[in-house]
């Protein structure tokens, strides 16, 4: 069994997928699989990977091809359930790795693993290089690009990710508190560093070791934009749904304090008005930014 298993979710990738998978192959550290799972592509997705099996056979340890189609929170999931490896990877069809991406991961994590034990849920993330289609460099941190608080508090997990799973290696101590992702996770990476921050450490390597292509199929891309008015009130509806999930999950390992707080932002998707305002200030319900948190309160 391979040390790391990289795990990849395609749909409908032909135009990117032979550059990312010509980048894993050039990757420093050798002891790696891929496992694969296609979301019921209808190009030539498949018939590239198989041509890749032909050339790289030992590189490819799972290929499902169950034709159905379950979006990629959960066909990542369903990757995770079919993992063996101590150590796991997501990857994107449309990115292009550095060659010591997995080296200088892994090392990261396992210095994680001397310090806090193997028994805890550990993660490591790293920066990306933000790249357009053309592959010509336009954000050489996706962090500073979007101002990110790597340090910020496991609270803050509850409503934003500063996580790209595309970008993170994860334990398998990780692996088996988080997966399956619950159906109200807005998205497996997110649930999985929700979770990694509550119960154990999140450890943010400051080095991109990826280009993040952006081209106009992203599902999520670097263009992260402030929420339209209209949007705001659904998004806090997720947030609630997904730490409603949480407590549902992990709720009996909190403390009292901690699940009062989970709790309050796990109802607001049953307030209205203000009592929903209300709730927000009254636990600090908060986003990083006072304008954020402006036009929170009001369009909440």
């Amino acid at each position: 069994m391979a040390q790391v298993q990289i795990l990849l979710s395609t749909w409908n990738g032909e135009a990117w997928l032979a550059e990312l998978l010509t980048s894993l192959t050039r990757q420093s550290f050798a002891d790696w699989e891929l496992l694969i799972r296609d979301d019921g592509s209808q190009d030539q997705t498949n018939k590239i990977i198989l041509e890749w099996q032909r050339e790289y056979p030992y590189h490819l340890g799972k290929f499902i091809i169950d034709g159905e189609h379950l979006g990629s929170a959960q066909s990542f999931s369903r990757l995770v359930e079919q993992s063996t490896a101590p150590y796991l990877m997501f990857c994107d069809q449309d990115d292009i790795w550095f060659p010591e991406k997995i080296e200088f991961s892994l090392a990261a994590l396992q210095n994680l693993e001397a310090e806090f034990g193997e028994a805890k849920p550990l993660l490591v993330h790293t920066d990306l290089a933000v790249v357009n289609e053309q592959r010509e460099l336009t954000a050489s941190s996706f962090w500073d690009l979007h101002s990110f608080d790597l340090d910020q508090r496991k609270q803050a997990y509850l409503l934003t990710n500063i996580v790209s799973g595309c970008a993170s290696i994860f334990n398998r101590v990780a692996a088996e508190k988080t997966f399956p992702v619950p159906e109200q996770a807005i998205q497996h990476d997110r649930w999985l560093a929700l979770v990694c921050a509550w119960f154990g450490r999140i450890y943010a390597l400051p080095q991109p070791l990826l280009f993040y292509r952006q081209h106009g199929n992203n599902q999520i891309g670097a263009d992260l934009p402030a929420l339209p008015s209209s949007e705001i009130a659904v998004r806090v509806n997720a947030w609630s749904r997904q730490a409603e999930a949480f407590l549902e999950r992990h709720g009996d390992q909190l403390s009292q304090a901690d699940y009062r707080l989970v709790a309050a932002l796990a109802s607001l998707q049953y307030l209205t008005g203000w009592e929903r305002r209300r709730q927000i200030v009254q636990h600090r319900l908060f986003k990083q930014g006072i304008l954020a948190n402006l036009a929170l309160l009001l369009f909440a």
